[in-house]
């Protein structure tokens, strides 16, 4: 199977499928494929994130207020105030856009992962995700496997020797690669295969 034909997942989007049960699982990728690369919920609050991390808080409050669904805009204003709560005043916030792209060639599919902002803390860097899905709830175990999928994607990078982290903005609590176990690589697998195995059924 030639690269270009791989269907791509963001991160949250394949921990979201990943943390279904497989009814749900089958729906939620039947619209990705239905879709133009799938839209992101919560895109307004990732650009929010990034605006506010170079220090343009007002683009990212004008930002915030560009969807016309009101329940959208609701949901991304909520989880980008509890991202400003929690790491807006970090002196050291900067935006990060440094995208990467995890391919799983045998299952037909690749996994975009895209930090959002970086804190230095002590000279180290480290890397943030955000997670604001309200459903289904973020588990540790799912928190760390997006911690190793960013481990991944950086391995060979500039940003291979920074600390990665994945924020759960509804749930409250920050996953690290503290949280990887013997069992995240297992889990990886397993349902790269299951969800590849969907896409070439559907």
């Amino acid at each position: 199977m030639v690269a270009h034909s791989l269907i791509n997942f963001s991160l949250n989007t394949f921990i979201k499928i990943s943390l279904l049960d497989t009814g749900q699982r089958i729906s939620e990728i039947q619209k990705r494929l239905s879709g133009p690369g799938g839209y992101d919920f919560y895109q307004t609050m990732q650009k929010a994130v990034r605006f506010h991390a170079s220090g343009d808080h007002d683009k990212a409050l004008a930002v915030l207020a560009t969807p016309t669904n009101a329940v959208e805009r609701k949901h991304n204003q909520e989880a980008y105030s509890r991202f400003a709560t929690k790491f807006g005043g970090s002196k050291s916030i900067e935006p990060l856009k440094s995208k990467r792209t995890l391919n799983f060639p045998n299952a037909g599919i690749s996994i975009s992962i895209d930090p959002l902002f970086e804190l230095t803390k002590k000279e180290t860097r480290n890397c943030y995700g955000l997670w604001a899905t309200q459903s289904p709830p973020l588990t540790q175990r799912y928190g760390a496997l997006a911690c190793y999928l960013m481990r991944r994607a950086y391995a060979n990078d500039p940003l291979g020797n920074a600390n990665f982290f994945f924020s759960d903005l509804v749930g409250g609590k920050t996953y690290s690669e503290k949280q990887v176990t013997n069992n995240t690589s297992l889990i990886l697998a397993a349902d790269v295969t299951s969800i590849g195995t969907l896409v070439k059924e559907l």
